[in-house]
Order: C-alpha cells, then sequence, then structure tokens
C-alpha cells in the first residue's frame, strides 16, 4: 500500500491568530534555470484586526529597508569620497 503524503487540508489557518485564510491570488511561473514550477500563492487573515496589524509590520519592514539601503549607499559614498581624497594628496607629494 502506498502512503499519499499530500496534503489535502483545504482551508488554512493564519499563525498569529487562527482565523481561516482567503486566498488573494495564485501565481504559477518558472523561474529561469529551474526544473520545476513554481506557484505562489497570496493570503489574506479573515480577522481583519490581524490582517491590518500585519499590513503596518509590512509597511515597516520595507521603510527600514529603503532606510538601510540610503545608510549604505551614504557609507559608500563617504568611503569613495576618502579613496579619492587619499589619491589626490598622494598626487600632490610627488
Amino acid at each position: 500500500m502506498v502512503n499519499n503524503s499530500v496534503n489535502k487540508k483545504s482551508v488554512n489557518f493564519c499563525s498569529h491568530c487562527g482565523s481561516e485564510l482567503i486566498l488573494i491570488s495564485q501565481e504559477t511561473v518558472q523561474p529561469e534555470g529551474t526544473r520545476y514550477p513554481q506557484t505562489n500563492k497570496v493570503y489574506r487573515c479573515s480577522n481583519d484586526a490581524c490582517q491590518e496589524k500585519k499590513d503596518k509590520e509590512k509597511v515597516e519592514r520595507l521603510k527600514l529597508k529603503q532606510s538601510r539601503a540610503a545608510t549604505e549607499k551614504e557609507r559608500l559614498e563617504k568611503i569613495q569620497e576618502k579613496r579619492n581624497l587619499g589619491r589626490k594628496l598622494k598626487a600632490q607629494e610627488n
């Protein structure tokens, strides 16, 4: 007898509040260089308060990511300025 390990659960539940999840969209794509297709599903929590909290957290994560990217860009620019200044000083000494 073959044991079929396919998950036959038709209802998904929120990991935070335990409410049912609502399927918003489903997309199947084949990323370049891969053998098998990938299915991406977007869910929404049926509990409005929980979903609002998740949306706020997502916005905060995006802001933090943008802030980090800006800080990294500034850091790289300062490093480049110091290198250029060092090159100019060496050129003046010679």
